[in-house]
């Protein structure tokens, strides 16, 4: 009896795909660019800070600002006051990018108090983690 089961939903399963196969591989093939396209943005706006910083890093008195054109996160490298470089590159001067800007929100990468800080040793210390037994 359960080899007759099994033999009808290998049936079913089989006039299924012959059914609704060829439309499940178009729409694979047509979602697959705009998915790639998402996942590159994606994965290239995450370095981008990441990038500004470490570029920051190796100027005297270096800092990034955080700015936004055309509703795109712009990261502006400045050592000391003068404006260096953007991240990502983009042919708007960048006077222009930091006109209205408030640049004392200027990020220093060795600030301690900067969010997404790698945490201190003495700070599982402080702070003991749930459950942990003593």
């Amino acid at each position: 009896m359960a080899k007759g089961n099994a033999g009808r939903l290998a049936g079913s399963a089989v006039k299924l795909g012959v059914k609704y196969g060829p439309l499940l591989y178009g729409v694979a093939r047509q979602g697959k660019e705009p998915a790639k396209a998402a996942a590159t943005k994606f994965l290239s706006k995450k370095g981008t800070r990441k990038r500004s910083l470490e570029h920051a890093a190796t100027l005297l008195d270096g800092s990034v600002l955080q700015v936004f054109h055309a509703g795109e996160p712009v990261y502006v490298v400045f050592s000391g006051e003068e404006m260096v470089a953007s991240h990502p590159s983009l042919d708007v001067p960048l006077q222009t990018l930091v006109q209205r800007a408030d640049l004392s929100k200027r990020v220093r990468p060795d600030d301690p108090n900067r969010k997404g800080r790698a945490r201190r040793p003495d700070d599982a210390n402080r702070w003991p983690a749930i459950g942990r037994r003593r």
